[in-house]
């Protein structure tokens, strides 16, 4: 009878070390933080397109970098792609892998577009009400995927991606991870503009459909203007797609750190990619059409026009200091960087007149004033903030540009 009893014990017991056996590695694998990597568009969707590229591939480069360096980086992380190739996926479908993996993150990586070749820069979205028709634009183009699909109507709740009337439901939302993708979207613009060097369009909100079928924080990232000739070259080169998921991964390197510590779980020790890749001509990816990219001017080189000169190209000798030109700086107020050349009577200069411009890195900077008092040219640069709020002062020493901050010291 002992013997039994010593057996059945030993039987039991045998069970429970089994389970655990059994059971840990099935919690430590649903303990793992789950991102959801999502490339817009796809398949018979393009995107937004040019001439040369469509946003489906650039989107999709980007997605596959970044979900490569978290991959490598983090051993805890389980990394799930909506997608991998040129495929098509519903707003719905994407929204659902977020949901059946029970994702702690979505990312959404697009491309943007505008009417003016001369919008550029990243932003970054949340869910929310659209404050501004820009915004609203936007989450319209993106969500008009949509309308590929057959009785949509009935799918998506009589939501309508054409009808400002639908965007008015988002107004009385209450998104409980509103706050986590607030906090992410941020960090991954301070990203753009330290690791990428990249023009910040802000954290911005609209409704995105995608965006509110996601149960968990999540982001649409809008990584630059296919339609800006320069952007597109920067877009579908291999050190730009590799820029961009690099700042992004950067970020959640940030992000996930501060969930781990408010979630009580050891805290990740992976570190940020700091240093940014050597500057490089861009090359384009086997997938994407042949675009050749200008080349740079030289180092410390400006190439200057005016309205009524030709271009002159006045590379700066290498003993050819401000201090030894012997110069007073001349202050001006940028007002804003276009791809095109535009005449002095375009709309886009708000009613400013007496422009006038240089080009650097293949890129039109405009700019109005021009004085050695650097009171009198930050006097034009107030009075233009309510029509060019992001306009600020530079300097020239001959043909040398150099920082409003470098051309004070040089005048103290």
């Amino acid at each position: 009878m002992e013997i039994l009893k010593k057996h059945f014990l030993i039987y039991q017991y045998s069970l429970i070390f089994l389970g655990i056996f059994i059971l840990f590695p099935v919690q430590a694998q649903e303990a793992r933080f789950t991102v959801v990597l999502d490339a817009g568009h796809g398949g018979h969707d393009p995107g937004a397109m040019s001439a040369n590229s469509r946003e489906k591939d650039i989107n999709l480069a980007v997605v596959l970098d970044l979900g490569a360096i978290i991959e490598q980086k983090f051993k805890d992380v389980k990394v799930v792609y909506t997608r991998k190739t040129d495929k098509y996926l519903t707003l719905q479908e994407r929204a659902d892998v977020v949901n059946d993996h029970h994702a702690d993150l979505f990312i959404c990586i697009h491309t943007n577009a505008s009417p003016s070749p001369a919008a550029y820069g990243a932003e970054t979205f949340t869910l929310g009400l659209a404050k501004s028709r820009a915004n609203l634009d936007v989450a319209m183009r993106e969500n008009s995927v949509i309308l590929l699909e057959e009785d949509y109507r009935t799918k998506y709740k009589g939501f309508d991606p054409k009808s400002v009337d639908s965007y008015i439901m988002f107004e009385f939302m209450q998104d409980k991870y509103i706050d986590r993708s607030v906090e992410f979207s941020s960090i991954i613009q301070k990203q753009f503009v330290s690791y990428c060097k990249r023009a910040d369009r802000g954290v911005r909100q609209a409704g995105f459909w995608v965006l509110h079928r996601s149960a968990c924080p999540s982001v649409l990232v809008e990584v630059g203007f296919i339609s800006n000739p320069a952007e597109e070259r920067y877009l579908t080169s291999d050190q730009g797609q590799k820029e961009l998921a690099t700042a992004v991964f950067n970020a959640f390197v940030d992000y996930k750190r501060t969930h781990d510590k408010k979630s009580g779980r050891q805290m990740s020790q992976v570190s940020k990619i700091e240093q940014a890749p050597k500057a490089e001509e861009p090359t384009q990816k086997p997938v994407q059409p042949v675009v050749l990219a200008e080349k740079k001017p030289e180092p410390d080189t400006v190439v200057k026009k005016s309205k009524t000169e030709a271009p002159v190209i006045a590379p700066a000798k290498p003993d050819q200091t401000p201090a030894k030109q012997n110069q007073a700086p001349v202050y001006k107020v940028q007002l804003f960087v276009s791809a095109r050349n535009l005449k002095p009577a375009s709309s886009d200069f708000k009613g400013v007149t007496n422009t006038d411009y240089y080009v650097e890195a293949g890129l039109n900077k405009y700019t109005v004033g021009a004085d050695t008092d650097f009171a009198k040219v930050e006097k034009i640069r107030k009075e233009v903030a309510h029509k060019f709020p992001k306009a600020f002062i530079i300097a020239f020493v001959g043909d040398k540009k150099i920082s409003a901050r470098e051309a004070q010291r040089l005048t103290k």
